[in-house]
């Protein structure tokens, strides 16, 4: 990703090793950068001062070389993490803020240029990769090593890997996930830097934080329907156990009218926009109907009404806009800004 900005004479090369750059230079290379994309940020709120400095360093540029371009932008998302602008703390959540800022197609440059820097974490370049690339990386690989990948990687994406395997190979690696012993952080780099050569051919950590029937709970919360119905169908028959285990980690679309706190409909409906919601609540109308009831009057009746209008919608893509209001319910409960209730509670 190069920018050439107009010099005066002689044109100066700027690299990081033979020049000091400030904050005001990457400022003006970031800047330029954005504007090269067609994606020229709101200025008005700088103050003049502050911009004409910014003006003044970008008029005497030569060239900027690629590399230091690269250095800056990594350098730019690596702050933005480290200021807890990222919700989840992961790449896609820092660049969802830049949404609205920066053009698609400079946030795709973005990404290939972190994920593809050495400095980054080996399971945010694996988590990169598409589910088909995963799945097809992973069927060759040892059902532990699959379980282990499965259980780094965020549950949406290892619900997608999940779907492409061949059933008898999804179940297994279900098992795997939930039979897992402790694994020690060394054992899950050296898998993480094994999986992401495969796919990349590049190179690094981390430890998990839920249990093997939590995690494995996630990954089926995120599954598409009819291979969550089958797969626990099968557990059921053969590991009954087992899938009493995972039913009460689950949490599902169709939990929602059990566990939500009707208090809480209010604050779960804005974790999405309203076509998601609507998209969501369309061809399940007994959980719409629960989310209704916690609205109040004007808005229900108004929902209803654009319910009602709203085409039908495919099975895919109300069960990602379920996917996303689970993945804000999961959120407000993970804030501590909602609780849900539990089988051995009473409402």
């Amino acid at each position: 990703m190069s920018v050439a900005l107009v010099a005066h004479e002689p044109p100066k090369q700027i690299t990081p090793n033979d020049t000091q750059i400030s904050k005001q230079h990457k400022a003006a290379i970031l800047l330029s950068v954005l504007i090269k994309a067609d994606a020229t940020p709101n200025l008005d709120d700088i103050a003049t001062e502050a911009l004409k400095s910014i003006v003044d360093i970008m008029a005497s540029f030569g060239e900027v070389n690629r590399r230091t371009v690269d250095l800056v932008i990594l350098e730019f998302l690596s702050e933005l993490q480290d200021f807890g602008l990222s919700m989840r703390g992961d790449l896609e959540d820092t660049l969802a803020s830049l949404k609205g800022h920066v053009s698609d197609q400079a946030i795709e440059k973005i990404r290939k240029a972190y994920v593809r820097s050495p400095s980054v974490d080996v399971w945010v370049r694996v988590a990169s990769a598409d589910a088909e690339q995963l799945q097809n990386c992973l069927d060759d690989e040892h059902l532990q090593v699959a379980a282990t990948v499965l259980s780094k990687i965020p549950s949406t994406l290892a619900a997608q890997v999940l779907g492409g395997m061949e059933a008898v190979r999804a179940r297994e690696t279900m098992l795997a996930i939930i039979n897992s012993r402790t694994i020690s952080a060394e054992i899950i780099e050296l898998i993480g830097q094994s999986i992401s050569e495969s796919m990349f051919n590049e190179d690094a950590p981390s430890v998990f934080t839920k249990t093997p029937v939590e995690r494995a709970g996630d990954i089926m919360n995120f599954a598409q329907s009819d291979i969550r119905d089958r797969l626990m169908e099968d557990f059921g028959e053969t590991h009954p156990d087992t899938a009493e285990k995972i039913r009460k980690v689950m949490f599902t679309f169709a939990d929602i009218p059990d566990r939500v706190q009707p208090r809480d409909v209010s604050a779960i409906t804005r974790t999405v926009d309203q076509e998601t919601l609507l998209r969501a609540m369309k061809t399940a109308p007994t959980e719409a109907e629960f989310l209704l009831s916690g609205l109040s009057t004007r808005i229900a009746d108004q929902l209803r009404e654009e319910l009602a209008e709203l085409e039908p919608v495919k099975k895919k893509d109300a069960e990602a806009a379920m996917n996303e209001l689970i993945i804000g319910i999961r959120k407000l409960e993970a804030s501590g800004e909602i609780t849900l209730i539990t089988e051995d509670e009473p409402e």
